[in-house]
């Protein structure tokens, strides 16, 4: 046996756990075939349960938690020490609070669905909490313009699939409930009617636009083909409301100002616009290939270049904000991130960076459109988050503190580049503690969606880095870090190029130690993520140490092949269709269910939340199955199932993850 391998196979031996007695809770298998061309064997189907009710299955989710918080008690003195080193750390600057401000009143609605009100800088609760001792999240919220009645977006189960209760502010009666619907919401001008978004039921696809008024419902407009969504929102001035339909790669949208949908242009497969008015309307769109910025007289007139001069590629524009005198553009070149400041004429008056290297920014919130300043917040991998306001007429920052000067913490942190299987340069963001020695490696990714995957900081990841950790972001093919052809390069048919580039930066920096030595590599991945780390474990089971996985989704080919289940039929460019043989083909080999094999798997810590409805959790839970069938490795194979809330529920405890990860590598002080 090479020498890595069997460094990698005895690093993979968990010094808590490898003495255990106890075997994990058995799944059993029952015979199952999937049929199709060609059908598939999946003897792990029975742990589907669309009602997340099943008696016997929620029995078995449980005795798994139990069996894995047995696993883990050994690590529980190392998580209280995470918890108390967690508070300690610095937490930078707080984003400011959002309100919506209407003359001299601002509102807000909190997370626990309390709605306040500020008047001269002192706020009054108006309404009491909504949320119970369950799961409960705002989606959204809208006031009507007389301030007379609150629409709010509830979530009680984690699945997104929202109630908009209407209440009436004097008194706090609840008018009506509107069931099964997206977090969009608007009031019309004059306050008399609201709109809203339904979701399909099933799919949960936002797929109808309805209005109430006077306690009468309409349906406005249903879009019919299953691969696009609708979504609704309001112009910076305040004046015009937009429907948008939207697929991965076109985009359609709709004004709303005579109470029925109409039509602005038509879609056209593989071209976007997107509107938004304030002392005129602009438009970003690809209708001319590469993304631009257009300036119009109306909706549907003819539109005027205003961004970026002819031929200039700067990909697409993250975020734009409109004001009376100015346009601010934030986009990306070359990984890294740049703001332009232009006149109302669309002339270019400034180019400057928003953050450089392992580090990001961005516009922050609301912001006044007759203002000539707007708020940049900025944070990095050690950098804690910090905000300035910047002059947009000068181009100058308004404070004398830079949040992106050096800081007194010890750490270091960087953008890295190293190549891929076919040479292909990926960048990597670092970050470590100068002063410690090196023990080991972890490393995220995500590649998918066109998700950039920003650097943020992380204040938990300090107690990892304090410990001897490198912590590393691959930005993979798939993501959005390079551009619209670094996403292409890794979606559908591409996939496999975004795993290569993860087994690539894995290797290159399991020999971060001065001598060459090969480190303890662990990875991290969530959701999308998720598929990542996995087809990577199936393709190089012996590279990682141990992995953590938050509810991921692994079984590619099961998910995509049934458009009933929520965001199959929108997600056939991101990850292929499997009804076609060359997509089908190419999601075969690296499906991450279909793939697992004989071999000598790490030891996983893997999440999920059983009413999650963007990987549900049967994902996790057959994978789970399948992988202790086949696996010649000690494990442990630990699954915790969240019972309350959805993808979000089932990100993980930080301290718990880390504590894990750190008993792998040694690491007990």
């Amino acid at each position: 046996m090479r020498l890595d391998i069997l460094v990698a196979t005895l690093l993979a031996t968990p010094w808590s756990w490898a003495q255990s007695p106890l075997s994990p809770p058995p799944i059993a298998s029952q015979p199952h075939l999937i049929a199709g061309a060609p059908a598939r064997h999946d003897p792990y189907f029975w742990l589907r349960d669309e009602s997340r009710s099943n008696p016997a299955i929620l029995a078995l989710l449980q005795e798994q938690n139990r069996w894995s918080e047995q696993q883990l008690a050994s690590q529980q003195p190392l998580e209280a020490r995470l918890r108390a080193e967690f508070a300690r750390h610095p937490k930078g600057d707080p984003a400011p609070d959002n309100w919506l401000i209407r003359g001299e009143l601002a509102w807000q609605v909190r997370a626990d669905g309390s709605l306040w009100q500020r008047q001269q800088g002192e706020s009054r609760q108006l309404l009491p909490p909504r949320a119970d001792e369950g799961y409960y999240a705002v989606g959204g919220w809208a006031l009507s313009p007389d301030n007379r009645l609150l629409a709010i977006a509830e979530d009680r189960r984690g699945d997104l699939d929202y109630h908009i209760t209407l209440i009436a502010l004097h008194g706090g009666d609840t008018l009506t409930t509107l069931p099964h619907r997206s977090a969009d919401l608007a009031w019309s001008q004059d306050g008399q009617t609201l709109y809203t978004i339904a979701n399909e039921r099933g799919t949960l696809r936002p797929w109808q636009l309805l209005s109430w008024r006077a306690g009468r419902e309409q349906t406005l407009y249903e879009e019919a083909d299953p691969a696009w969504l609708l979504s609704l929102y309001r112009t910076t001035d305040g004046q015009h409301l937009l429907l948008q339909g939207n697929n991965h790669d076109s985009s359609e949208q709709y004004l709303l100002d005579s109470g029925q949908p109409e039509l602005i242009l038509p879609r056209r497969r593989g071209v976007e616009y997107y509107l938004d008015s304030q002392s005129g309307w602009v438009i970003k769109s690809n209708r001319d290939g590469a993304f631009a910025l257009y300036g119009a007289a109306a909706p549907g007139s003819e539109w005027q270049l205003l961004w970026p001069e002819p031929g200039e590629d700067l990909g697409d524009p993250e975020k734009w904000r409109l004001f009376d005198r100015h346009l601010v553009v934030q986009f990306r070149q070359q990984g890294e991130e740049w703001l332009a400041l232009l006149d109302r004429s669309g002339r270019e008056r400034q180019r400057l960076p928003l953050a450089m290297g392992a580090g990001t920014g961005w516009l922050q919130g609301e912001h006044d459109p007759a203002s000539d300043r707007i708020l940049v917040r900025t944070q990095g991998l050690s950098q804690p988050p910090g905000q300035r306001w910047l002059d947009l007429t000068s181009g100058r920052w308004q404070d004398h503190d830079d949040p992106s000067r050096a800081n007194n913490l010890p750490y270091h942190s960087e953008r890295r580049w190293v190549r891929s299987a076919d040479s292909t340069r990926v960048p990597v963001s670092l970050v470590w503690r100068a002063d410690v020695a090196t023990r080991a490696v972890l490393l995220y990714g995500y590649g998918a969606y066109g998700t950039p995957m920003r650097p943020y900081y992380q204040k938990e990841l300090l107690s990892l880095l304090d410990r001897g950790f490198v912590y590393a972001i691959a930005h993979v093919r798939g993501g959005g870090m390079l551009g619209d052809q670094w996403t292409r390069d890794g979606r559908g048919i591409n996939k496999q190029n975004g795993i290569s580039d993860f087994i690539a930066v894995g290797q290159a920096l399991r020999h971060w130690s001065s001598d060459a030595s090969p480190l303890p590599l662990f990875a991290m991945g969530g959701s999308a993520g998720g598929t990542l780390v996995v087809a990577a474990l199936n393709q190089q089971p012996t590279l990682f140490s141990g992995a953590v996985l938050q509810v991921p989704f692994v079984d590619l080919l099961g998910t995509m092949s049934d458009p009933t289940l929520p965001l199959t039929r929108q997600e056939y460019r991101e990850w292929g269709n499997p009804a076609r043989a060359a997509e089908y083909q190419a999601m075969r080999r690296v499906s991450p269910y279909d793939n697992l094999h004989r071999a000598p798997y790490p030891p996983l810590l893997i999440t999920t939340a059983l009413h999650d409805s963007q990987v549900p959790y049967w994902e996790p839970v057959k994978w789970l199955a399948r992988l202790r069938e086949h696996s010649t490795g000690s494990g442990p194979y630990l699954l915790l199932t969240e019972f309350e809330g959805g993808h979000g529920a089932g990100g993980g405890d930080r301290a718990r993850e880390f504590a894990f990860l750190l008993h792998l590598a040694g690491i007990t002080r």
